[in-house]
């Protein structure tokens, strides 16, 4: 937010037990709370100007069909490349060059379309995504 200073404090467990317990009961947000209950205890507070309301919060997603499916799929590329990377060392070890260059050259390929995954993931949580 723009203009806006912020701040981070540490509260002890009890403390923090008691805020949240606060702001529960408030119906607001930490934030919320621990900013009206500052500028309550501050001598011009009363005469400081309304903050702004804060910003909604997107909910998590939860994971869809289709977004776990990606992620089992993503799951088990992560693999094939741990094992191409392993067999590529395994070449150059034992001294196929030609072979070790191969796998090197498939590992770059894999690994783009690990890239593709992720921005495809990343598209299917997105909250603008129509899954109709």
């Amino acid at each position: 937010m723009k203009g806006f200073r912020f701040f981070a404090f540490r509260a002890d467990p009890a403390t923090g037990t008691a805020i949240e317990a606060a702001a529960a009961a408030a119906k607001t947000s930490l934030s919320s709370w621990i900013r009206n209950a500052i500028r309550a205890a501050l001598p011009e507070g009363a005469s400081l100007p309304a903050l702004p309301p804060s910003p909604l919060r997107r909910r998590a997603a939860v994971p869809e069909a289709d977004v776990a499916a990606l992620a089992r799929l993503m799951a088990a590329v992560n693999r094939l490349n741990g094992a191409m990377i392993q067999l590529s060392k395994g070449l150059r070890e034992a001294g196929h060059v030609p072979e070790h260059q191969s796998m090197e050259s498939a590992i770059r390929d894999v690994r783009d379309i690990k890239a593709e995954g992720v921005r495809l993931f990343k598209c299917l949580q997105a909250p603008e995504v129509s899954r109709g």
